[in-house]
C-alpha cells in the first residue's frame, strides 16, 4: 500500500511541476498556445525576447473578460518573475454591453505587449 501512495506522490509532484514550469519555457519568437486552468483562459504567447512578450487572449463573452484581465496581470507578474512590468494593450478592449445581442458580435482577442523591466545592476 505504501508503494502505491508513494507512486501517486511522485506522479502528482512531476504535473505538477510541469504545470507550473510551462509558462515560461517558450523559445524565442515561437507562439505557443496555451490555456489557463485556474481563470480558464485560453491565449497564445510569443516570446520577442529575454524581456518582451506578445500575448493574445482569446475572447469569451462580456463576465468571462474579467477574469481574462485578472489572468493578464497575474501572467505578466509571472513571466516577469516578480520585477515591475509595463503592459501595452494594442486590441481587444471589449464595451460593457447591458443588454448583449444574441448571438453576440464577434469581439477580437485581448492583445497586449509586455515589457519586463530588469533590475538595475550595482556596478
Amino acid at each position: 500500500m505504501k508503494g502505491k501512495t508513494a507512486n501517486r506522490l511522485v506522479i502528482i509532484s512531476a504535473l505538477a511541476l510541469l504545470i507550473g514550469s510551462n509558462a515560461v519555457l517558450a523559445e524565442k519568437g515561437e507562439t505557443e498556445k496555451l490555456y489557463d486552468f485556474d481563470e480558464k483562459v485560453h491565449y497564445y504567447q510569443t516570446k520577442l525576447d529575454a524581456n518582451n512578450y506578445h500575448l493574445e487572449i482569446q475572447s469569451d463573452d462580456y463576465q468571462h473578460f474579467k477574469n481574462q484581465s485578472v489572468f493578464l496581470l497575474r501572467h505578466a507578474d509571472r513571466l516577469c518573475r516578480g520585477n515591475p512590468f509595463m503592459l501595452k494593450v494594442t486590441d481587444g478592449v471589449q464595451e460593457y454591453d447591458r443588454f448583449p445581442t444574441k448571438p453576440r458580435a464577434y469581439q477580437p482577442p485581448l492583445t497586449v505587449l509586455l515589457q519586463c523591466e530588469t533590475k538595475p545592476s550595482k556596478d
